[in-house]
């Protein structure tokens, strides 16, 4: 995994700019409180929120990044978000039609109850980062580490529509 530090994060008298941009630390309690509030309702505003961010992160910093084509930037947007804190993301499978990314350690086996509400946000992330790299596309959890108790890996397949 690439230090990031060194290539473009700085921090000044409490704030941290990533390329520029304002980077925030959201804690998955959030995620967490809102879920014990609304339940599933709280699920389309997840994966809006996490669409947001993963269309904002790779619209920002791809030109800091610099691709050399579309595996190039999958790859590095799956180091980027591995470094947030939400756990370990690789590219499991890659075509110019499909991605399908496996997440390790996901943040939300950590917290005092289980919850699935933040792979839904964390599709809603893979969706924004997938729909500015491939257009439309469908995102989907075809693994959840909290439907299948045996394992500790959760896995996303990003599909291009059209």
């Amino acid at each position: 995994m690439k230090n990031f530090k060194l290539k473009g994060l700085k921090y000044n008298q409490g704030k941290y700019d990533l390329y520029n941009d304002r980077f925030v630390f959201f804690p998955p309690k959030l995620i967490d409180i809102l879920s014990s509030i609304y339940g599933e309702g709280a699920k389309s505003l997840l994966v809006w929120l996490g669409k947001k961010a993963g269309w904002t992160l790779i619209q920002n910093w791809e030109d800091k990044l610099k691709p050399k084509n579309l595996q190039d930037l999958v790859t590095q947007f799956t180091e980027l978000i591995s470094n947030l804190g939400w756990g370990n993301f690789i590219v499991k499978n890659f075509s110019e039609k499909s991605i399908t990314i496996r997440l390790q350690h996901n943040i939300s086996t950590e917290l005092e109850s289980d919850s699935k509400y933040i792979c839904y946000f964390i599709t809603g992330l893979l969706t924004g980062f997938g729909e500015y790299a491939l257009y439309r596309v469908s995102t989907s959890e075809i693994k959840c580490c909290f439907d299948d108790k045996k394992s500790n890996i959760c896995e996303y397949n990003i599909t291009k529509i059209g």
